[in-house]
């Protein structure tokens, strides 16, 4: 398979299993991101084996690394309402201020407990002289 076909195959399961999360969010019985959903779906077909790690990475490789371009248009739309921004500017400022250590503390017990996890699996999985 050329490398076209091989990175047009990459992005068409990527979009198949974003599109699974926008068809079954609406399906659930409480309110939950599509987004978040399709996530989940794709670490559930990583861990299955389902998908192949390897069958991904250079297409999610291209699109972590330009992330960046993806927040564009929500940054210019934001443009539209910088009245209400502006208006509510000390809400927003303390949403920020108590929400971002709470963030970070979430994010650094998570990959303290992943570290963990895989040192207790990786004892585990090493052979015993």
């Amino acid at each position: 398979m050329n490398k076209a076909m091989h990175i047009s195959f990459q992005l068409a399961l990527l979009l198949a299993v974003c599109l699974a999360g926008e068809f079954i969010a609406p399906l659930l019985p409480f309110k939950f991101s599509a987004s978040v959903l399709s996530m989940l779906i794709l670490l559930l077909l990583l861990a299955l084996k389902a998908v192949k790690y390897e069958n991904i990475k250079p297409t999610s490789d291209f699109l972590l690394g330009n992330m960046a371009l993806l927040f564009v248009p929500l940054g210019v739309s934001l443009l539209e309402y910088t009245h209400i921004i502006s208006a509510n500017l000390v809400l927003f400022a303390v949403v920020v201020l108590l929400t971002t250590p709470v963030v970070y503390a979430a994010a650094a017990l998570t990959a303290q407990a992943v570290i963990n996890w895989q040192d207790k699996r990786g004892a585990k999985a090493a052979p015993t002289r």
